[in-house]
């Protein structure tokens, strides 16, 4: 979305890399993060290049945007987008929200082996999908999404998935039943196959850890025998999953209403203690929250977003008309684009591309990226 040119009003966030920009913008540094973080303090400057817009009164030069994951501007409006997306795909009607989590000991071994904990969405939709299909005999739709933080931003690998409640054979009639999920029987399922993961890794010497061997082995015998924690909620619609989820999709993991300060290189932000149930502060460097903020930005070509049983891509396209007129509702076409005229004059209310006679500006031409600013 361009916006004028001129001086950039800078966001906190982009305050924070801009600030501790020495310790992140080198070839040391994590390629991903860097490429993200770099396109974030480009945002709507000269070094992304210009749009001209022009009427007979009045020419206006608005800068281009970064479409970065880390940037909450771009992060908001991907956001936006994409639930409104998802608001015209998937049909109304009672869902579940499952929340699959594992011990604070295991958090590290993911963290450190990015490539098993992108294997966490798939394991947590093939465990619902399967219990549905087993216990119940029924087919229904996941949409898993993994989530690596919480509010101090440390690392919290744990899924929340979206599954379809209504068995497809029974929606048309009066007496429709729903899905019941048992969290004991999900719970197993899932700490089965996240210990078999962790250790054929360790077996096949793939498993980066500060560890050695015996002791992993050894942790992962004590969590084998342990209880752990799954969540089950009931939603009459998919609203609040989608709100819900949309701030981990596409957005930076820290809201900026939750930076108190950043000054003298350090940088305060609360959080919300549920087991205190109150705000508590946390005080770091700007390279520590660089650094922790780094851990949960997305690598490149990886999916936010999955899709399993009835919602995967395939299946969905071939029973999505059928489920639609099942529930005797419409189905919508995909959403286009909004253009970002109207997103900013929906956010401001004002268009900014009527001249100051209220005379519709036209598209002239592109400025090229400003020269010797980009890298």
């Amino acid at each position: 979305m361009p916006e004028p040119s001129g001086s950039p009003k800078r966001s906190l966030l982009q305050r924070i890399l801009i600030e501790g920009r020495k310790h992140w913008d080198h070839d040391g540094y994590d390629h991903d993060s860097r490429a993200r973080f770099l396109r974030s303090i480009q945002c709507k400057t000269p070094e992304l290049g210009q749009r001209v817009y022009a009427s007979k009164n009045e020419e206006r030069t608005f800068c281009n945007t970064c479409k970065s994951p880390a940037c909450p501007s771009c992060g908001h409006w991907s956001t936006v987008q994409w639930q409104r997306e998802r608001w015209c795909a998937i049909p109304e009607g009672p869902c579940r929200v499952i929340t699959l989590t594992m011990p604070n000991t295991l958090w590290p071994l993911f963290a450190s082996n990015p490539r098993l904990c992108c294997k966490l969405a798939e394991i947590a939709a093939r465990v619902i999908v399967s219990y549905a299909r087993t216990h119940r005999g029924v087919e229904i739709g996941v949409m898993p999404i993994l989530h690596t933080f919480n509010g101090k931003l440390e690392f919290n690998s744990h899924v929340h998935a979206l599954a379809t409640v209504r068995d497809m054979q029974t929606l048309a009639s009066q007496n429709a039943s729903n899905v019941f999920f048992d969290r004991n029987r999900l719970m197993g399922s899932w700490k089965r196959l996240i210990i078999a993961l962790l250790r054929a890794a360790l077996e096949s010497a793939c498993l980066d850890s500060r560890m050695d061997r015996d002791d992993v082995e050894r942790l992962l015998q004590y969590e084998e025998i342990r209880t752990w924690n799954v969540h089950v909620q009931a939603f009459d619609g998919k609203e609040h999953f989608l709100r819900y989820a949309g701030r981990y999709v596409r957005r930076p993991p820290i809201a900026e209403r939750r930076i108190v300060a950043i000054s003298d290189g350090l940088v305060r932000f609360w959080y919300k203690d549920k087991r205190r149930r109150q705000l508590e502060t946390i005080m770091c460097t700007v390279e520590e929250f660089i650094d922790r903020w780094a851990k949960h930005v997305p690598k490149r070509y990886r999916h936010s977003v999955r899709y399993f049983g009835l919602l995967g891509p395939r299946r969905w396209s071939q029973v999505a008309a059928a489920a639609f007129a099942l529930i005797g509702e419409k189905q919508r076409p995909r959403p286009n684009r909004l253009p970002w005229p109207i997103s900013v004059e929906r956010l401001s209310g004002r268009n900014p591309l009527l001249d100051y006679r209220g005379k519709r500006m036209k598209f002239v031409r592109h400025l090229p990226p400003a020269a010797g600013l980009v890298r």
